[in-house]
């Protein structure tokens, strides 16, 4: 029996403007016990995939069978149930499914005395597999994030799922913790002897799965990991990847040519695509710096300090990376500098104002003058539109309704979405969010721009565009940005790079 069967699987998301097609006839087939990758560019419909095959949502029309249950059919009680009992879901925001008050051992034992059920030995065990033993009456917030996402992980594996759904869980980690937290979840995974579903954008996650599939435009597009083979679905729609395109110089309209066992495709009248350059519009430049002196933070009852005696400037007008493995400090750092966390030694300047000594309000003010924050999740109000969203942070930083419209429309078309700009937040992909962010970050024209994990989450080319906009808005728009990354393409980018270990 299979774990997972779509058939011709369509879902809609319904707008005022008209539905928006998630998925347009996908078709997947998972076999009980197989690992599969889901690879695509952020909005193709991988997450929507999750959500239905966790029935979080209801297919617009096709068959969906998972475990034997067909989720467009079957009642909303019976479907809880199968999902209760049967599947383990690993978000990609693993923070949000750790209740804060609960110790590592509770976290994990929780889904089993949700279903009546007491294994101190299992939680033990998944402990112990997670390298978490001795971590075990800790609480999230004394945790690292590699360390967060392990404790995730045994908690959606502790009931022995058939089904494991995993969205991007190693999206917030650098290398090292990637492949410690994959290596578990498929050892745990082939110990419960479940299948695997696991949307991501890493290819180091997709090659330790059994298979590789590759959605694009709500279709399955491709099978497999270095030479992907294209699929060409029951009504015969092949998508063409741009790489493909650009370089035989496709455009619109092609025709084909088909003899035994190969189809050729003639460009109508071969191209070659351009793509006009971006600018920010021409700002007075701000002088500023940000300068840490013997910074020293730690957290809870651990003995090692989290950052320990770091001292750096940060340049003007110059885009900063704060590098480092998970728990290194590098979230830590911005939060510093922020206001929104005191050192337990060391002083903190930015502008030329030391902020570390700040009480509540002053900090609040501070914040409001000076500093743009872009977080690693998404922070827009969900039921409002693109544009209203930045509109409600330009409003609160004192910007009447004109000024606030105007600038709104300016910056989405900086980050280009102005014709996205009616859409509500949550109808938009995790790329287009995070752009939407980031505009309403910069909409203010603060002097300084925190972001921590600008491109998490995202594929590759999304990440890269959200660089291009980062080292726009340093180079051209004079803002100084500071950003906390794994991620060796902002790395390469960066004008400056401190390097953290962790606890230095």
């Amino acid at each position: 029996m299979s774990a997972v069967r779509a058939d011709d699987l369509f879902h809609l998301y319904r707008q005022a403007h008209g539905d928006v097609a998630a998925l347009r006839g996908l078709s997947l087939e998972v076999a009980a016990g197989e690992s599969v990758a889901v690879l695509g560019p952020s909005g193709s419909g991988k997450t929507t995939l999750l959500a239905l095959c966790a029935g979080f949502a209801r297919p617009s029309s096709g068959s969906l069978n998972v475990l034997g249950s067909a989720f467009g059919a079957i009642s909303g009680r019976e479907l809880s149930r199968v999902r209760r009992t049967s599947i383990g879901i690993v978000r990609q925001h693993y923070h949000l499914s750790l209740p804060h008050d609960l110790s590592v051992a509770e976290i994990v034992g929780m889904p089993l005395r949700l279903l009546g059920r007491s294994d101190p030995a299992r939680v033990t065990a998944l402990l112990r597999a997670a390298g978490l033993v001795e971590r075990a009456r800790a609480r999230p917030a004394e945790l690292s994030g590699g360390e967060q996402q392990r404790v995730a992980v045994c908690a959606a594996l502790a009931k022995r799922p058939r089904l494991l759904l995993a969205d991007e869980p190693t999206g917030e980690l650098d290398a090292a913790a990637t492949r410690t937290v994959v290596s578990l979840l498929l050892e745990l995974t082939r110990e419960a002897g479940a299948a695997a579903l696991i949307v991501t954008h890493d290819p180091t996650v997709a090659a330790a799965c059994a298979r590789t599939i590759h959605i694009r435009d709500g279709r399955l597009a491709a099978e497999g990991t270095t030479r992907p083979v294209l699929i060409v679905d029951e009504q015969g729609w092949l998508r063409l990847p741009r790489a493909v395109r650009e370089e035989a110089g496709v455009g619109e309209r092609v025709r084909a040519q088909a003899t035994w066992g190969k189809v050729e495709l003639l460009a109508e009248r071969p191209t070659r695509a351009s793509v006009p350059e971006r600018r920010l519009e021409p700002q007075e430049k701000r002088g500023t710096e940000i300068a840490l002196d013997r910074v020293t933070k730690s957290y809870g009852k651990r003995e090692q300090s989290v950052v320990s005696g770091v001292s750096w400037t940060f340049a003007p007008e110059r885009l900063h990376v704060i590098a480092g493995p998970s728990g290194s400090g590098k979230t830590t750092l911005l939060n510093l500098q922020a206001a929104l966390d005191r050192p337990d030694d060391g002083q903190v300047w930015v502008g030329g104002e030391r902020v570390d000594s700040l009480d509540g309000d002053e900090a609040a003010r501070f914040r409001r003058r000076v500093l743009g924050y872009v977080s690693q999740h998404s922070t827009l109000v969900d039921f409002l539109s693109a544009r209203e969203n930045v509109e409600l942070a330009l409003t609160l930083r004192g910007f009447d309704e004109i000024e606030a419209r105007r600038r709104a429309d300016r910056w989405l078309e900086w980050v280009g979405l102005d014709k996205l700009g009616d859409r509500r937040a949550d109808r938009l992909s995790g790329g287009e969010q995070r752009r939407i962010s980031l505009a309403r970050a910069l909409a203010p024209g603060p002097r300084v721009l925190l972001a921590d994990e600008p491109t998490a989450h995202l594929d590759r080319l999304s990440g890269r565009m959200i660089i291009r906009l980062l080292e726009s808005a340093a180079r051209e728009g004079g803002t100084t940005i500071v950003a906390a990354s794994h991620d060796p393409d902002l790395v390469a980018a960066a004008d400056e790079c401190l390097v953290l270990d962790a606890g230095s």
